[in-house]
């Protein structure tokens, strides 16, 4: 299967999730009571929310900063360019490219950073350090409500703390990733001896470009700086949630804005629709429906929520785009393509 193929087969994979997921909400929802709820809704809420929102992207940017200086000191207006520019890009582009677009992003303005050792910060900030973080959340309210422990069986608890288990496997591999690349490139390589010489030395450059990405795991003080940041940023969202409950006026703990959270962040892991359509809202109506709110309002909390960081993030990467001068069209063809 070529690589045009495999992207063409994850788009519709994508669009066909999206497209059952929306026809699940809305099959059997009242549409009076829908838009009773949207119209019920104190919209001043929003403000805060949105406001908590564009502060996580500063966040996220600063929290970058600390992953990228071993390699090169760059100015945080451009991380914060770049930040902004990839997670508009997953917001319109297909096939997630915004981590890819981010990555590029970044190197394209900064010639000294790769690629590769740009997209090695993103891939362990997403897979290792938000994860991670996510989990321990979800696990810590889980132990401590006890509304919310009657309703998730012990299967789910052993789970998460397999997963959390993995999450912390992961950090160490690319530990030693990044202390020691040319001996994981040799051990690589030596498993993969049915490849020709070419290749295995083309994989050797890749992991070692990638490791290069990796330095900051070897300073404690910048690791801990990550972390810190990491849950900084998942409490700010978790707060931000927490307004638009206030908008509609649910009578839920606030722990259940981190539960969204959680829920949310593990359902937009499906393929989808750009922007995450029907993913997005499935997760939220499924966080919601432990605390009793009913199909309509969660629903129509959904639909606020999405649109609310939709709308703010995409506008601020449109802006740092029109701004920095970079093209949509350049950055979606350069951004899978090798350094």
């Amino acid at each position: 299967m070529t690589r045009k193929t495999k992207r063409a087969t994850y788009f519709l994979l994508g669009l066909a999730i999206s497209a059952v997921l929306i026809w699940v909400l809305f099959r059997n929802i009242d549409f009076g009571k829908l838009v009773q709820a949207l119209k019920g809704a104190d919209y001043i809420w929003l403000v805060p929310n949105v406001m908590l929102i564009v502060l996580t992207m500063y966040l996220r940017a600063w929290r970058w900063k600390f992953m990228i200086d071993p390699i090169k000191r760059v100015g945080f207006p451009d991380l914060l360019a770049s930040t902004c520019v990839g997670f508009m890009a997953n917001n319109v582009l297909p096939l997630r490219l915004g981590e890819f677009v981010r990555a590029y992003s970044l190197a394209s303005q900064d010639k000294e950073i790769t690629k590769s050792a740009s997209l090695a910060t993103i891939f362990v900030e997403r897979t290792v350090f938000d994860l991670g973080a996510l989990l321990i959340i979800f696990g810590t309210i889980v132990w401590f409500s006890d509304s919310l422990r009657d309703q998730v069986n012990d299967s789910m608890i052993v789970a998460t703390n397999m997963a959390i288990v993995i999450a912390l496997v992961g950090l160490i591999a690319m530990l030693v990733m990044a202390l020691k690349p040319n001996q994981v490139g040799n051990l690589l390589t030596r498993y993969l001896f049915f490849l020709p010489d070419r290749v295995k030395e083309l994989i050797k450059g890749v992991i070692l470009k990638f490791s290069h990405g990796l330095q900051f795991l070897t300073d404690f003080r910048a690791v801990m700086l990550v972390t810190l940041h990491t849950f900084l940023i998942w409490f700010v969202m978790g707060v931000s949630n927490y307004f638009v409950f206030l908008a509609f006026d649910f009578d839920i703990p606030f722990d259940a804005s981190f539960v969204l959270l959680v829920v949310v962040s593990i359902m937009i892991l499906a393929p989808s629709t750009p922007g995450f359509l029907g993913v997005y809202h499935s997760g939220v109506v499924i966080s919601l429906s432990l605390y009793g709110i009913t199909d309509e309002r969660a629903l129509s909390c959904a639909l606020v929520l999405h649109a609310a960081q939709y709308i703010t993030v995409t506008l601020m990467g449109f802006y740092f785009l029109k701004k920095r001068h970079l093209s949509l069209k350049t950055l979606e063809e350069e951004a899978t393509e090798p350094d």
